[in-house]
């Protein structure tokens, strides 16, 4: 175990102050001294005094600093302390030769003033801490230091009616002897339990103010040791021991005063440090935040304007984020930003500043860039996509990140601070569309985020207006040619842009939350779609549906389909949940979601099968139907490419696990042709047909069945 600074002092001191005792008492004769009664009286008393006035500063630091913040140790000490004043004011004014002396039987009123105080002192410093410190209301106070000095004043009242008696037989002869040693062994005995009872309660941790209060009760102890082997009341034993006691009430009042003034002080500090370290820093990632940004930019402005320099503005956004949180949860969010604020720790380098504005977005200064230095940018923006081609490792597994990352130029794109974030801003979401893309910021650019930003007010009242429809994309069985069944495709009919494809305002329904409406009305759409098409003649066919990330991750996901298939009377079999790979990395959560949707009868498949981190372990965990092969492997499925390879893997692999397989994409013959030969049972593709609405959907269907 290690031991810390305070600590180390605590020893020496206690070493130092058993060493001075034994030096005492071995040259003991050498060092006596008798001290004239006027000589003694005068130190005496000043000694006491002191003593008193060092009670009284420890009652006053325990009653009126830091009352908010009022501890029982404090309370008690700064309560018993009073009581022991009082008796060590007793003690001096009662000594031999002041004008209170009176004796008690063969001792006198102030050795009886003297012990007691003591006795008090041992056995209440025990009381106090024998158990850890806890708060105390300050309204405490006042009765605690009443009951305090009430009581010593009714012990003091009591030696003056005893003194007044003419004779008192216990204060005589070997009774008096047996009770003063009685006496020094309860003091003696009480001070090193304290110290035991102390180091044993806190022996993880010791305060500074507890080793200081141990220090303070090492010297009590040997102050009581020197008074019960000093051999005259007014030789240089008694000197020592009242100098022991005087180091005593030292260090305990210096104890007191780290308890009272010195710790929450500190702590007020530290507290204070802490808010402004804070109110300029992320507490997350430990980087400076949005508003040490704005001070960090508008200085750079400043010196870029001196200098006749430009300035660079990085802003980058975690694609997909959202998602992340959504799937994996709010904890597995944060290790993620930690991770991510690494490396573009990294990549910062030494002569940029990094910060991060919030959420996901992170911002990067590049100062002091000339005229000609467009590819010094160019290179840096290009490493720090780099840094990201690199899986990271999260707990056990690894997942691929990509960013986003807008860049404007004072003064071309600005030149106050808001100008040039929102145009850095504006640049990362023209390069969000592509995902893992860089860009400038460019004027036109303004207009996108203005149609962006018309366009997601547009969406909320769309899904008031019910101005979606769903168009259908047939599954067709490679064997037999016939359509086994459909996937849902929502459609917008805006009312100024027209027919609006899902890739143009999904994003944005994810980004703002209105997927989880979008999405079941989707999916209550197509079911009374599928039970229509039945009760009109058509053969029963499977239903797909996809479910978006938040949706798979909605509170009570099972029960609320299983209502929409009561309402619009859809059997469960014929209806098929797509779901994507990436919703499956919290395999506990995934695995409990897809038993709990499979309990209802529905069908459970894999989409873009291929282009995530599925493992075969996790796939046998889930209760899933089917693989649907991502379009980006069926579209060159020449022999020995390798799509061809990943394609017929997938396909043997998803026979051995007995799930079906649809390859996604399918538009020519030799297409068809392989995925037969690899015993893909279904496709779906343009090969067949684009996606038909739903009131032409029946009609293709009939001319297909008969042309078949």
């Amino acid at each position: 175990m290690s031991i810390n600074r305070a600590e180390k002092t605590t020893m020496w001191t206690a070493l130092v102050a058993i060493f001075s005792f034994i030096l005492v008492r071995c040259f003991h004769r050498e060092i006596y001294m008798a001290i004239p009664e006027r000589t003694y009286l005068f130190v005496h008393s000043g000694m006491e005094f002191i003593g008193f006035a060092i009670s009284f500063t420890m009652l006053v630091l325990g009653w009126l600093f830091f009352a908010k913040s009022l501890s029982k140790h404090r309370l008690y000490t700064a309560a018993l302390f009073s009581a022991i004043g009082l008796f060590d004011l007793l003690h001096a004014l009662t000594s031999r030769g002041m004008p209170y002396f009176m004796t008690a039987g063969e001792t006198t009123l102030s050795s009886l003033f003297s012990d007691t105080g003591q006795v008090v002192g041992a056995v209440g410093l025990f009381v106090i801490f024998r158990k850890n410190d806890a708060p105390i209301r300050a309204s405490r106070r006042l009765p605690a230091v009443a009951l305090s000095l009430g009581l010593a004043a009714a012990i003091a009242v009591g030696y003056y009616m005893i003194a007044e008696q003419p004779s008192v037989s216990v204060l005589t002869g070997k009774p008096l002897e047996l009770l003063r040693w009685l006496v020094h062994f309860v003091i003696i005995f009480a001070y090193i339990s304290t110290i035991i009872m102390v180091m044993y309660l806190n022996r993880t941790e010791r305060p500074q103010a507890l080793l200081t209060i141990i220090q303070s009760l090492v010297f009590f102890t040997i102050a009581s040791l020197q008074f019960i082997l000093g051999s005259n009341v007014h030789g240089s034993d008694l000197v020592f021991g009242h100098l022991y006691k005087l180091a005593g009430y030292y260090f305990l009042m210096k104890g007191i005063y780290y308890v009272t003034i010195y710790e929450p002080f500190k702590q007020e500090k530290r507290a204070e440090s802490r808010i402004n370290y804070l109110a300029y820093h992320d507490e997350l990632t430990g980087l400076s935040n949005r508003r040490l940004l704005k001070d960090r930019l508008e200085e750079e402005l400043t010196r870029a304007k001196v200098n006749d320099s430009r300035l660079a503005v990085f802003l980058f956004d975690i694609d997909r984020f959202k998602n992340v949180n959504d799937a994996l949860g709010h904890s597995f969010g944060d290790q993620m930003l930690l991770a991510v604020s690494d490396r573009l720790r990294y990549a910062a380098g030494k002569g940029n500043h990094l910060f991060r504005m919030g959420g996901d977005e992170f911002v990067m200064l590049m100062p002091d860039i000339q005229e000609a230095e467009n590819e010094r940018v160019d290179k840096q923006a290009k490493a720090i996509m780099g840094l990201f081609d690199a899986p990271f490792v999260l707990g056990d597994a690894e997942y691929h990140i990509t960013i986003s990352l807008g860049i404007s130029f004072y003064p071309k794109d600005g030149e106050s601070v808001e100008v040039l974030l929102k145009n850095a801003d504006t640049a990362m979401y023209s390069a969000k569309a592509h995902r893992n893309e860089y860009t400038s910021y460019e004027p036109e650019m303004n207009q996108k985020a203005a149609d962006r930003l018309r366009l997601e007010s547009d969406l909320r009242r769309a899904i008031d207006q019910e101005q979606f429809s769903l168009a259908y994309q047939p599954l067709v069985n490679l064997s037999s040619g016939k359509v086994v069944g459909v996937e849902a495709l929502v459609r917008w009919n805006h009312p100024k842009r027209g027919l609006l494809p899902p890739g143009e305002f999904i994003p944005l329904t994810e980004e703002n939350g209105l997927i989880l409406q979008l999405g079941e009305w989707v999916l209550r759409a197509a079911c009374k779609q599928n039970v229509a098409w039945q009760e009109a003649g058509l053969p029963p066919m499977m239903m797909s549906v996809n479910l978006s990330m938040r949706q798979f991750r909605q509170h009570q996901l099972a029960e609320r389909i299983k209502e929409i298939l009561a309402q619009t009377g859809m059997p469960p079999q014929y209806l098929e949940l797509e779901i994507t790979e990436s919703m499956t990395s919290d395999v506990e959560f995934a695995a409990e979601t897809l038993t709990s949707l499979k309990e209802l009868g529905v069908q459970i498949s894999i989409d873009d099968f291929g282009t995530g981190y599925s493992s075969l372990v996790s796939l046998k965990r889930f209760p899933i139907d089917k693989l649907k092969i991502d379009r980006s492997f069926v579209g060159d499925l020449s022999q020995g490419g390798s799509d061809a390879a990943i394609v017929s893997t997938i396909t043997t692999m998803a026979k051995n696990l007995k799930l079906k397989v649809t390859a996604e994409g399918v538009e020519n013959d030799e297409q068809i042709k392989f995925l037969r030969d690899s015993n893909c049972e279904e496709a779906q593709g343009f090969y067949f047909t684009k996606p038909i609405p739903a009131n032409l959907f029946e009609n293709w269907f009939r001319h297909r069945s008969q042309s078949a």
